[in-house]
């Protein structure tokens, strides 16, 4: 497990299948049972609370270049509070990578092999992300940079074709409800979103940054077009109601499908999108997880680290939630503060300010 260097294409292409990964799996149906009908407009402003959280994030980077956000809080805190709460991040990460692994097998025993037990799946997956870790950080970019063209074309493809069945007429009437739920939804959606706050830990492996930002905030506005669209497809299919009550609608649009009796029931788009999706997302967070602990600990290799931390996730994989329900009401109720208004937005806000702060005071005195 080498840190290896990525280009920036490369980057904004994990940052987008780590985002558009979540986007299949939950969005719609929580934007539907908040808001209904309104769900699309949600979608489009969460991109506005994950183009702040880019930007926070670059700008911290700037001003620490070569250093990932574990590096740079004892930095800016102190060491003993910055160890700490890079400690916390670190676990952070290896938390959300657990209910990632969670969601994605729990979707699994649902749709596809329910007599299956979880922890086949959770074992099997991890694997995979353990292979895949062990060759370097540039191959499995690069293998990422191949299949996403796989995933977003399978999405498209599953908005697109059931046009036969879409009455667009179930999405009027028109931001019946009041401003303020729009915006208290539309944080729930850019909570997903800030997980974008991932890429300062792999900005200092970038071969050049000189667009970094512009890419990073055209990944946001993209994976908020898909998720608009996504609500849009799954109401005028379904109902707002209705899509608010399924675990998976847009799976359910994906069985859909059926054209000329040629392509019926595509709904293997929607899990080859899933399975990639979350592959390269675990990668993400465990690759994070495993190179922010080197770091707490002064580690110059780290590979020695993986196994354990592997391991670990699935620990905390298996005994995190009881079932999708649960999973749902922690989305919806525990997330937005666990993720947007702590570790994604608010902390990072809070460092770059404290820098500000330091860089006055030091060209006044």
């Amino acid at each position: 497990m080498e840190p290896g260097k990525i280009s920036e294409r490369q980057l904004a292409f994990l940052i987008t299948a780590m985002l558009v990964n979540t986007v299949i799996f939950l969005m719609p149906q929580l934007g539907a049972r908040a808001v209904e009908q309104d769900a699309w407009l949600t979608a489009l402003l969460g991109s506005v609370w994950g183009i702040f959280m880019v930007l926070v994030i670059i700008a911290l980077a700037r001003r620490f270049p070569g250093h990932t956000p574990i590096e740079y809080l004892p930095l800016i805190l102190g060491k003993p509070l910055g160890k700490i709460l890079g400690t916390i991040y670190v676990f952070w990460f290896l938390s959300v990578g657990a209910v990632i692994v969670f969601e994605f097998t729990s979707f699994l025993k649902i749709t596809i092999m329910p007599k299956t037990p979880l922890a086949v799946f959770m074992v099997t997956i991890m694997v995979l992300v353990y292979y895949a870790l062990r060759s370097g950080l540039e191959s499995w970019a690069r293998v990422n940079e191949i299949l996403l063209f796989v995933v977003l074309v399978a999405i498209a493809a599953v908005i697109i074709l059931p046009y036969n069945n879409l009455d667009f007429s179930r999405l009027l009437p028109l931001a019946e409800h009041p401003p303020g739920l729009l915006i208290s939804t539309s944080i729930v959606s850019g909570s997903w979103r800030g997980e974008v706050i991932l890429a300062g830990m792999l900005i200092p492996a970038l071969a050049s940054d000189r667009h970094t930002s512009r890419n990073l905030v055209l990944v946001v506005l993209l994976v908020g077009f898909l998720l608009a669209a996504m609500e849009v497809s799954t109401t005028a299919a379904f109902g707002a109601i209705p899509t608010g009550q399924k675990e998976f609608p847009f799976f359910s649009l994906a069985r859909m499908i059926s054209i000329a009796k040629i392509f019926d029931r595509l709904e293997v788009l929607i899990v080859i999108a899933l399975v990639l999706g979350t592959f390269f997302k675990i990668c993400v967070f465990l690759y994070c997880s495993v190179l922010g602990t080197a770091q707490i600990f002064g580690f110059k290799k780290f590979q020695f680290l993986l196994l354990p931390l592997t391991i670990l996730m699935i620990a905390l994989a298996l005994n995190s939630f009881k079932g999708m329900p649960e999973l749902t009401d922690f989305a919806t109720n525990v997330w937005p503060g666990y993720a947007l208004l702590s570790f994604e937005l608010v902390i990072p806000l809070l460092l770059y300010l404290i820098v500000i702060l330091r860089s006055r005071r030091v060209r006044k005195s």
